[in-house]
This record gives C-alpha cells, structure tokens and sequence, in this order.
C-alpha cells in the first residue's frame, strides 16, 4: 500500500479509543488491525497548532479531498455530543471566511462520528478551517485528518458499517446517501461529493457482504435488545419505549411478545399507532414520571437535542420505585436521559458507546481482506476521477478507453440474448474493472510528467490508435 502523503502527520498509533467500562469490554484485534495497519494515520493537533505551510495554493492543479472529523474511537460520547451542536453549516462558513478554502462541503454527522469532508485546492487553510468550526477547546487526539485515497476509503467504511459500534449496521448507508441533499442550498452541487456519498451509499451493500456483516441485526437497536435479554433478569419486563423514532421501533419490535411495552410520545396519536403495532399500550407525555415508576426498562430513542429527562426527575423516580431496579437503555445523540442516571442507586444507565459488548462481531479477517480490496478500487476511483476531470489529455484517454469498452459489451451483448439483466450488469462491470486496473498504472505515470509532455504523447497515442480503425485489430 502507498504511504499517505500528508494524512501521515501526527501519531504513529492510533490513540485510545475504548470508553466502556473496562470490565465489561473486550477489544478485538481486529479494531487495533483495522486503524493501525490499513494505512488510516489520523493526525491529532488542535486547530491552534496548525500552520500553514508555505506555498501558493495554485501549485495544485486538480481538487484534492479531505477529512477532518472525531468518532467513537477518539472521543467519548460526551465530547460527540458537544461537537455535534457546535460544527454546523454555518459554523464551517464562517471559518472559511470571505474567500472559502473549498470547492465542496459535506458535514456527515452520525451516533458514532461528526465528519467534515471538502473538495479542495488549498488542502492547509482547509484543514485549519474544519478545525477551527470543531473548536479550539478540543483536546489533542481527538480530531483526525485524512486526504484523498484514505479520507474517500474511510467514507466506504463509514457507509458499510465496518467503522460503527455495531459492525455492518445498515442505517448509517441511508444517512450518508442523505447527507448531500441536507446541506444548504448554496452548498449543494449535483457532482464532486454528492457523487462520492452516492457511490459509497450504494457500494454499501456489496462491502458488507464482502466483509460478512451484511447481519439485519447489525444496529446499536439489536445490540439494545441483547443488552436488555441478557443483563435483566426480570422474564417477562416491562418496557417504556421514549420516543417513536425508528431505532426505537426496532428495538421495541425484536421484543414484541416477550415484554409489556408502553410508549410515551410528545405527539398523542404517534404513540397510539406506534403502540398498536407493537401490541402495547400508549400513554400521555405528561404522565412519564409515572410510567417510569412502573417500568423495568426504559428505551429511549428520540431526535431530541437536550434530554427530556432530567436528573432531579430520575432521583425522585428512584425514591418512588421502593429498592426495584430500572435499565435505562439511551439510544438518542445526543441523550435524551440526564446522563448523570449513572450515579443514581438503583438505576442502571447505558448509552450507545457502552452497547459495544452486545454489538456484532467483528468480520473474519480474510472476508474483510476481501471488503478492505473493494473499498481500496472504489476509493483509488474516486480519487482518479478527480484528477482526470482536470487534467484534459488523460481524461481524453480514458474516454476513448471507454467508448471502445462500452461499444464490445454492446457487441458482446448482441451475441447473448437470452442473457439477464443481472448477467449484463456483471458483464458490464467486470469490463469497467478490468479497463481501470489496466489504465491506473499508465496514467500515474502519465501526471508524472510535464503538461505539455503529456498532452504530446497522449494526443500521438490516440491519433495512431484512431489510424489502427480505434485500437480494434
């Protein structure tokens, strides 16, 4: 693997990431593997040690990507929470100042991470902005920077699940297919990221079965429901479900028939439906402290922003419960119960962070070779593609390439017509493949030289291949 030119600064070792209770945790290999050998060095200054370094920005001719952001691995959910409030839109506009440092901006925000990725010619001021919007305040080791082939492999992580608490979980693909349709309206282009978070979204699928974590069950949802299976020891417990969003329906719906569920919405009529189709019970908002007293577990599961219950509630539903222990399962990032539950007798709280034990296995280390092979081509693709949109002779090249690739399929095709659409499609691909794993050598080595260098022997290749009746023999 090619070393990462500029991603590499900082730490050697990827720094602590594990934030669950010691006793309970058991870290795999695989996590240590994963970050320290698959070439993602995170480099962790804060935003007010970064310099610029010297050099006009014109000295780079095609859009360069990278990735500042924090996830569970560098930062408690605390520190998540924090920044997921602070690093907005606007936030990232007002560090780029009146002249932006970027061409594209995505801000991919998720209950394990809060990433910023751009589009850039001026890779050291935007870095020093996306550092700026996540804070000053924020400690050495917690941010991490990648650029170009890493920080667009690191996305096809992110987009599988391979880089979640819950390892393959689903979820995460639908958030960052979303994620360049939410942006501000001035921000918002139809190619450069938006095309990178729709391949990844859509590669997702793939990577996961590669990897062997294509699991229905992947989610911090079921890794709740293990939690509540095996730590409770009540047989048939009664479950307040706090909020109707859908990682609480699918906690609450993998223990429909093995739990008396109650939900508690701030919308009424959202409650009772939801209640109907988990065959529970509804109850109005305002009688929470109650149906907390009566509950053994509590999921919580809501879009909220600051958390709907508070300690000095919890302390008066524990003084109320008469020595009966509660599980409270948050599942909100932010939380969306007082995180100080904890220190409260007789009342057990976890988050998202601690649901680690209970969460999928890690993949088998030769099906994530495989899946680790498939992110390396898409991203080294997507990194391609932003060099050739620029540089004129290799992208003539390469669609030369392709309009000869696509006109033998289309040949090829003609001859089998009794084949599938599935059976055309890999057709298709394994051409397309096949065309970039013949072509990367040869145009690297073609941006390796001059301009004018190039563009002579590119313009001499195609003009005697177009003489040859277009490269065909």
């Amino acid at each position: 693997m090619r070393p990462a030119s500029r991603a590499g600064r900082g730490n050697e070792r990827f720094p602590s990431y594990c934030h669950c209770n010691e006793n309970s945790c058991n870290e795999s290999s695989y996590s240590e593997w994963k970050w320290q050998h698959l070439g993602t060095r995170m480099a962790s200054r804060p935003a007010h040690e970064v310099k610029t370094r010297g050099g006009p920005p014109t000295g780079i001719s095609y859009p360069r990507l990278i990735l500042v952001g924090a996830n569970h691995r560098t930062c408690p959910l605390d520190v998540r929470e924090a920044l997921v409030r602070r690093v907005t839109y606007a936030k990232l506009q007002r560090a780029g100042g009146r002249r932006p440092p970027w061409e594209d901006l995505i801000l991919l925000s998720t209950c394990n991470r809060v990433e910023v990725y751009a589009l850039t010619r001026e890779p050291d001021r935007a870095e020093v902005a996306a550092r700026t919007a996540f804070g000053r305040d924020v400690r050495s080791g917690t941010l991490y920077h990648l650029e170009d082939f890493q920080a667009a492999a690191h996305l096809f992580r992110v987009a599988s699940g391979l880089d979640s608490v819950a390892q393959g979980e689903r979820q995460v693909a639908e958030q960052v297919r979303r994620a360049p349709s939410i942006r501000p309206a001035a921000l918002r282009r139809r190619e450069g990221l938006a095309t990178l978070f729709d391949r990844a979204a859509r590669e997702a699928p793939r990577i996961r079965a590669f990897a062997g974590t294509d699991d229905p069950s992947a989610s911090a949802s079921h890794a709740a429901v293990r939690y509540i299976r095996e730590v409770v020891p009540v047989p048939w417990p009664s479950v307040v479900l706090l909020g109707s969003g859908k990682m609480a329906r699918l906690a609450a719906g993998a223990l429909k028939g093995r739990t008396r569920i109650t939900v508690l919405d701030r919308k009424p009529a959202k409650a009772r439906t939801i209640a109907a189709e988990l065959e529970g019970t509804a109850r109005p908002f305002a009688e929470l402290e109650q149906a907390f007293a009566e509950a053994d577990v509590v999921l919580a599961a809501t879009a909220a922003e600051r958390p709907l219950v508070s300690e000095r509630t919890l302390r008066t539903i524990a003084a109320a419960r008469t020595d009966r222990p509660l599980w409270i399962v948050d599942l909100g990032v932010p939380r969306n119960v007082d995180p100080r539950a904890r220190d409260i007798a007789g009342i057990t709280y976890v988050d998202v962070d601690a649901l680690g034990p209970w969460a999928s296995r890690p993949p088998n280390p030769m099906a994530l070779a495989r899946a680790e092979a498939r992110v390396h081509e898409e991203a080294h693709g997507f990194v391609e593609g932003l060099r050739s949109r620029d540089e004129d002779a290799v992208a003539a090249l390469r669609r030369a390439v392709e309009v000869l690739r696509t006109k033998e399929v289309e040949e090829a095709l003609a001859r089998l017509p009794s084949a599938s659409e599935a059976e055309r499609a890999v057709i298709d691909k394994l051409t397309s493949r096949l065309v970039n794993r013949l072509l990367h050598a040869p145009t690297r080595r073609l941006r390796e030289l001059a301009t004018g260098e190039r563009e002579f022997l590119v313009r001499s290749f195609l003009s005697s291949w177009r003489d040859l009746g277009g490269g065909r023999e």
